[in-house]
Protein backbone atom coordinates (compact mmCIF):
# COMPACT_ATOMS: atom_id res chain seq x y z
CA UNK A 1 0.00 0.00 0.00
CA UNK A 2 1.53 2.96 -0.57
CA UNK A 3 1.73 6.28 1.05
CA UNK A 4 1.81 9.96 0.17
CA UNK A 5 2.75 12.39 2.95
CA UNK A 6 1.52 16.20 2.21
CA UNK A 7 2.46 19.45 4.14
CA UNK A 8 2.46 22.71 2.98
CA UNK A 9 5.34 23.96 3.55
CA UNK A 10 4.73 27.36 3.05
CA UNK A 11 3.01 27.44 6.69
CA UNK A 12 5.91 24.83 8.14
CA UNK A 13 7.84 27.86 7.19
CA UNK A 14 5.94 30.71 8.94
CA UNK A 15 5.88 28.36 12.14
CA UNK A 16 9.24 27.55 11.94
CA UNK A 17 10.46 31.45 12.13
CA UNK A 18 7.65 32.19 14.91
CA UNK A 19 9.63 29.11 17.07
CA UNK A 20 13.02 30.63 15.93
CA UNK A 21 11.71 34.46 17.63
CA UNK A 22 9.52 33.08 20.20
CA UNK A 23 12.87 31.06 21.27
CA UNK A 24 15.11 33.80 21.13
CA UNK A 25 12.56 35.97 22.70
CA UNK A 26 12.53 33.41 25.79
CA UNK A 27 16.12 33.39 25.91
CA UNK A 28 16.98 37.13 26.06
CA UNK A 29 13.89 37.28 28.58
CA UNK A 30 16.11 34.78 30.94
CA UNK A 31 19.09 36.40 30.49
CA UNK A 32 17.41 39.65 31.49
CA UNK A 33 15.92 38.06 34.19
CA UNK A 34 19.19 36.36 35.70
CA UNK A 35 20.76 40.29 35.03
CA UNK A 36 18.57 41.60 38.32
CA UNK A 37 15.30 43.70 37.62
CA UNK A 38 13.28 44.97 40.50
CA UNK A 39 10.09 42.96 41.55
CA UNK A 40 7.42 44.77 39.06
CA UNK A 41 9.69 43.89 36.34
CA UNK A 42 10.72 40.37 36.77
CA UNK A 43 7.23 39.46 38.25
CA UNK A 44 6.05 41.22 34.44
CA UNK A 45 8.89 39.02 32.71
CA UNK A 46 7.97 35.85 34.65
CA UNK A 47 4.44 36.11 32.96
CA UNK A 48 5.80 37.11 29.23
CA UNK A 49 7.80 33.97 29.53
CA UNK A 50 5.37 31.96 30.81
CA UNK A 51 3.29 32.98 27.57
CA UNK A 52 6.18 33.19 25.45
CA UNK A 53 6.49 29.38 26.67
CA UNK A 54 3.32 28.65 25.98
CA UNK A 55 3.26 30.11 22.69
CA UNK A 56 6.28 28.38 22.02
CA UNK A 57 5.17 24.51 22.96
CA UNK A 58 2.10 25.41 20.11
CA UNK A 59 4.53 26.70 17.57
CA UNK A 60 6.25 23.33 17.63
CA UNK A 61 2.69 21.48 17.86
CA UNK A 62 1.89 22.95 14.59
CA UNK A 63 4.88 21.70 13.16
CA UNK A 64 3.71 18.20 12.90
CA UNK A 65 0.61 19.32 10.87
CA UNK A 66 0.37 16.99 7.34
CA UNK A 67 -1.99 14.70 5.56
CA UNK A 68 -0.76 10.91 5.03
CA UNK A 69 -2.70 9.83 2.06
CA UNK A 70 -3.40 6.11 0.85
CA UNK A 71 -5.94 3.61 -1.21
CA UNK A 72 -7.84 3.50 2.45
CA UNK A 73 -8.26 7.05 2.86
CA UNK A 74 -6.71 10.17 4.78
CA UNK A 75 -4.97 10.55 8.30
CA UNK A 76 -4.92 13.94 9.43
CA UNK A 77 -2.63 14.64 11.95
CA UNK A 78 -2.88 17.70 13.85
CA UNK A 79 -0.09 19.25 16.90
CA UNK A 80 -1.69 16.94 19.72
CA UNK A 81 -3.45 14.37 17.84
CA UNK A 82 -4.60 11.96 14.73
CA UNK A 83 -7.86 11.48 12.72
CA UNK A 84 -8.35 8.92 10.30
CA UNK A 85 -11.22 9.01 7.56
CA UNK A 86 -11.73 6.38 5.12
CA UNK A 87 -12.47 7.49 1.65
CA UNK A 88 -16.25 6.06 1.41
CA UNK A 89 -16.61 8.37 4.28
CA UNK A 90 -15.13 11.73 2.70
CA UNK A 91 -18.34 13.67 1.68
CA UNK A 92 -16.24 16.35 0.15
CA UNK A 93 -12.53 18.30 0.36
CA UNK A 94 -13.30 21.99 -0.03
CA UNK A 95 -11.13 25.13 -0.32
CA UNK A 96 -11.81 27.97 1.55
CA UNK A 97 -10.64 31.53 0.43
CA UNK A 98 -9.76 34.26 2.44
CA UNK A 99 -7.98 38.06 1.82
CA UNK A 100 -5.04 36.67 3.72
CA UNK A 101 -5.38 32.78 3.10
CA UNK A 102 -6.45 29.92 2.24
CA UNK A 103 -7.82 26.24 3.96
CA UNK A 104 -8.71 22.73 2.74
CA UNK A 105 -10.86 21.30 4.85
CA UNK A 106 -12.08 17.58 4.63
CA UNK A 107 -16.00 16.61 5.69
CA UNK A 108 -17.90 13.76 6.60
CA UNK A 109 -21.09 12.70 7.58
CA UNK A 110 -20.22 13.67 11.15
CA UNK A 111 -17.29 15.94 10.93
CA UNK A 112 -15.11 18.45 9.20
CA UNK A 113 -11.51 18.87 9.96
CA UNK A 114 -9.38 21.36 8.54
CA UNK A 115 -6.35 19.68 6.73
CA UNK A 116 -4.21 22.51 5.41
CA UNK A 117 -3.95 26.64 5.93
CA UNK A 118 -2.16 28.33 3.08
CA UNK A 119 -1.12 31.87 4.16
CA UNK A 120 -1.28 34.08 0.72
CA UNK A 121 -0.14 37.52 1.43
CA UNK A 122 -0.76 40.62 0.73
CA UNK A 123 -0.11 40.52 -2.75
CA UNK A 124 -2.63 37.51 -3.49
CA UNK A 125 -5.55 38.12 -5.65
CA UNK A 126 -8.64 39.73 -4.67
CA UNK A 127 -11.34 36.70 -3.55
CA UNK A 128 -14.88 37.20 -1.90
CA UNK A 129 -14.11 36.68 1.96
CA UNK A 130 -15.27 33.11 2.65
CA UNK A 131 -15.51 31.59 -0.63
CA UNK A 132 -15.91 28.22 -1.10
CA UNK A 133 -15.28 25.66 -3.44
CA UNK A 134 -15.11 21.99 -4.32
CA UNK A 135 -12.55 22.46 -6.99
CA UNK A 136 -9.76 24.99 -7.41
CA UNK A 137 -10.82 27.65 -9.48
CA UNK A 138 -7.94 29.24 -11.70
CA UNK A 139 -6.95 32.14 -9.53
CA UNK A 140 -5.92 29.17 -7.27
CA UNK A 141 -2.34 30.07 -5.35
CA UNK A 142 -0.44 27.00 -7.71
CA UNK A 143 1.23 25.92 -4.37
CA UNK A 144 -2.62 25.33 -2.99
CA UNK A 145 -3.44 23.90 -6.07
CA UNK A 146 -0.51 21.41 -5.91
CA UNK A 147 -1.55 20.71 -2.47
CA UNK A 148 -5.16 19.73 -3.29
CA UNK A 149 -4.31 17.66 -6.29
CA UNK A 150 -1.67 15.37 -3.87
CA UNK A 151 -4.13 14.86 -1.20
CA UNK A 152 -7.06 14.23 -4.03
CA UNK A 153 -4.76 11.86 -6.10
CA UNK A 154 -5.85 8.31 -4.36
CA UNK A 155 -9.71 9.39 -3.64
CA UNK A 156 -11.76 6.84 -5.77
Amino acid sequence: MEQLTVRCYRYLLIMTALVVFLAISAGLLVRALLGGLSYLATLGAIILLASLAVALVTAVGALRSRAIVDDEGVTIVGALRRWRYAWDDVTEISLHASLRYWEVYLRTASAERRVFFYPVGVFAPAVENGERHSTPPPYTPPGLAMLYARLTEFRR
